[in-house]
């Protein structure tokens, strides 16, 4: 397999960058219009990943079934050991608890929009590929939604001195 490094940051500066450095302008240029637009904003993107993300396992249902076990063992492992290692590793630095759950969060939620471009965009949307970040997509909905759900109960513990 060849890949064009050059070509796969350029599609990553586009899927990411391009969103990003365009919604901090709007947010800085029009404040008034980008609150109004942020939660039309927030939820369409929302929407539309899942709309990329069915489209990628449907594409590929054949893999889907074939190695569902295997799949749902492997991101599900793989989202607990990101999310325990962030949070403990902010826990081991002495953050606080809420830059800990922020920390745990930044390493264990990945962008399956972007996996799943680059998976079609540069691995021809290979079927195991593809079914591995959809999926990971929809678990990390549901693993952030309940692990955000879980700690918006629970007090903050205050971080122990460093």
């Amino acid at each position: 397999m060849n890949l064009n490094a050059l070509e796969m940051v350029a599609q990553i500066a586009l899927i990411i960058g391009v969103p990003f450095v365009l919604g901090i302008w709007a947010a800085r240029r029009f404040p008034e219009i980008a609150a109004k637009a942020q939660p039309w904003v927030k939820n369409g993107s929302l929407v539309a990943l899942l709309i990329f993300i069915v489209a990628g396992v449907s594409g590929n249902a054949s893999y889907f079934v074939d190695y569902i076990g295997v799949v749902l063992l492997a991101v599900f492992l793989h989202d607990t050991v990101a999310l325990a290692l962030g949070y403990f590793c902010g826990a081991v630095t002495g953050l606080n608890e809420y830059s800990r759950r922020a920390v745990s969060f930044e390493v264990g939620i990945r962008n399956a929009g972007l996996g799943l471009g680059l998976v079609f965009t540069f691995f021809d949307g290979l079927g195991g590929m593809a079914v591995v970040a959809g999926w990971w997509g929809i678990w990390d909905i549901i693993a952030g939604l309940a692990l955000a759900t879980i700690w918006s109960k629970r007090r903050a513990r205050k971080a122990v001195p460093a």
